[in-house]
């Protein structure tokens, strides 16, 4: 299992832990995200994501790939994969109804539209949904030239909201991970070989100059055409790791409905998929896979945090 992210904002700088494993291990500190900031407040009401009122929504959505509805396997296929975790078991046939995904995470212009609107903002300081570029120096927002890169340092809240005002909501965590992959189960979008590196994805990557593939950060959305999945969606490993709307739970698989499943219905933390920009091939090569999930507060923000949109 991984558990919970949490952190702690002091002088807008702080380390990254995750803890994890069935055994109470945690992962090492990550001593290279110091420009990281990651805050979760456990005062954050526990409130359902309500359907989307496209009343009144002015944003236009960003383009969308169509996944028809069947079934799928979902969870970690240990044919393919040595790296399962245990919240990924057991593998299992899901199906779903046709929905749209976006074909790319949403951008820092998309997002700031829906900034101009008044939708997006942080007007709730216990649903915040967003830092910028002067809050921290890795936030795309606010930044010159990442009108086409992903939006990041952002909330569950920020995400929910900016879906809902374009008429869509965010991804269940079947409906992710279906798009990523398609039905066969594979450990990538783009097969199960060759191995995850940044000739498929924004990652870190020493063979590449590091961090954000030698950029030490994000790059422009639909720049590692080789990562696409079956259905055409873009960086659906690495860039920016995804919201959904799915809450959290490691032993969800074990009991979940087998036809449009949408989470537990509680839960202290949202799920997060694909990995990010930050991770690496040594200590974190287990989320640049389609199968792994991790469990993040809703009020938590990074410079890795991004999302895409479903309808």
């Amino acid at each position: 299992m991984k558990g919970i992210l949490s952190g702690l904002l002091v002088m807008m700088a702080v380390l990254f832990i995750v803890s994890c494993g069935d055994d109470g291990t945690e992962t090492p500190d990550t001593d290279t995200v110091i420009n990281d900031t990651v805050t979760n407040d456990s005062t954050i009401p526990d409130t359902e994501q309500p359907d989307a009122d496209t009343g009144g929504n002015t944003g236009t959505p960003g383009e969308m790939v169509e996944v028809p509805a069947g079934e799928f396997w979902m969870g970690c296929n240990e044919a393919v994969d040595d790296q399962c975790e245990g919240d990924e078991s057991p593998y299992h046939a899901v199906t779903l109804s046709a929905y749209k995904i976006g074909k790319y995470e949403v951008t820092v212009g998309e997002y700031q539209q829906c900034v101009t609107n008044g939708t997006c903002n942080n007007s709730n300081e216990n649903e915040p949904h967003y830092y910028t570029n002067t809050d921290i120096p890795y936030c795309n927002l606010g930044a010159p030239d990442r009108d086409n890169h992903p939006m990041n340092c952002l909330s569950w809240y920020g995400a929910k909201a900016y879906c809902e005002w374009i008429g869509g909501r965010l991804p269940t965590e079947a409906e992710w991970e279906k798009a990523a992959r398609g039905t066969d189960g594979r450990k990538y979008p783009w097969g199960d070989t060759p191995a995850v590196s940044c000739d498929y994805a924004v990652m870190d990557d020493d063979d590449a100059g590091g961090e954000g593939c030698g950029t030490d950060g994000t790059m422009p959305v639909g720049s590692k055409p080789n990562g696409v999945s079956p259905y055409g969606a873009h960086d659906m490993i690495g860039n920016v790791w995804e919201w959904v709307n799915d809450r959290y739970d490691e032993d969800y698989y074990t009991s979940s409905p087998t036809n449009n499943p949408t989470g537990p219905e509680t839960g202290d933390g949202r799920v997060m998929r694909g990995g990010s920009w930050r991770h690496d091939l040594v200590i974190y090569l287990i989320y640049l896979r389609a199968s792994s999930r991790v469990d993040v507060g809703e009020g938590s923000i990074a410079d890795y945090f991004g999302f895409r949109c479903a309808k």
